[in-house]
């Protein structure tokens, strides 16, 4: 069983505070989490430091996160950054 999570705008700094008690709640689910990206077409530092944060407090209590439907600029990234062990499936580039 995993907790999945829809993200449906940019992952920027404005993002994120809105985003930062569902990371929180996501962090101290007893199970794994799922976060769908298909509507995300541009991740920050802030962004990155999200999933960060969330890998790490999750990974901590033996669970783990899963990135879905990643593609364009976050994809570019999350590869540049070497998180591409996060990405369970990539979206199609032609999208």
């Amino acid at each position: 069983m995993s907790k999945k999570l829809t993200i449906d705008k940019d992952m920027d700094a404005v993002a994120m505070a809105d985003l930062r008690a569902t990371f929180e709640d996501l962090a101290d689910a007893k199970e794994n989490v799922e976060i769908d990206l298909i509507d995300v077409e541009f991740i920050d530092s802030s962004g990155v430091g999200g999933l960060v944060f969330l890998y790490k407090r999750l990974l901590a209590n033996g669970f783990k996160l899963s990135v879905h439907n990643v593609g364009g600029q976050p994809l570019r990234l999350l590869t540049h950054l070497r998180m591409q062990g996060l990405i369970a499936s990539t979206r199609d580039q032609a999208a």
